[in-house]
């Protein structure tokens, strides 16, 4: 069974160990394995991930299955569109409806957003697929820099 929850500032610091643990596996095959830990530490430091919501209107949310810490997703709200920034889960946890009900979670969170909206990585197959079997579309491909690395993503969108 998995539970969803709005996390808080305290909740941070789980995030932080989520992502640890998620983006070496996730992006094993993507990324330069010596990338992936200057990325995780400068993208969830915890002072970031406070700004983030603090600052930058981010909220976060916290999936456990039977217990545990299965992953998490964030969103924020720019006029019409709804931003998913971040949705990661354990890889025994995909397959089983989580990401949908994480994408559900936000959509209920935020609902006079019009369209969803997300980057992803070009060469994350994964998850590009994962999104298209949700609805999503590719808009573009642009770009992206995330502190000291430069990277080329996708923007993914679906009208709600």
């Amino acid at each position: 069974m998995t539970d969803i929850s709005e996390a808080t500032l305290d909740d941070l610091p789980r995030i932080q160990v989520l992502a640890r643990d998620i983006w070496p596996e996730c992006f094993a095959g993507i990324l330069p394995p010596e990338r992936i830990e200057p990325m995780v530490e400068a993208i969830y430091a915890l002072d970031t991930l406070r700004d983030d919501v603090q600052m930058r209107g981010h909220r976060y949310w916290l999936a456990q299955a039977d217990g545990r810490d299965a992953g998490y997703v964030s969103a924020y709200q720019e006029g019409a569109r709804l931003w998913l920034k971040k949705l990661y889960l354990h890889r025994a946890c995909r397959g089983r409806g989580t990401g949908k009900a994480l994408i559900d979670t936000i959509l209920n969170a935020f609902p006079d957003a019009r369209e969803l909206a997300l980057y992803v990585n070009d060469g994350n197959a994964p998850a590009i697929a994962f999104y298209h079997a949700q609805g999503f579309e590719i808009e573009a491909t642009v770009p992206v820099r995330m502190g000291p690395f430069d990277f080329t993503d996708h923007i993914m969108r679906k009208a709600l």
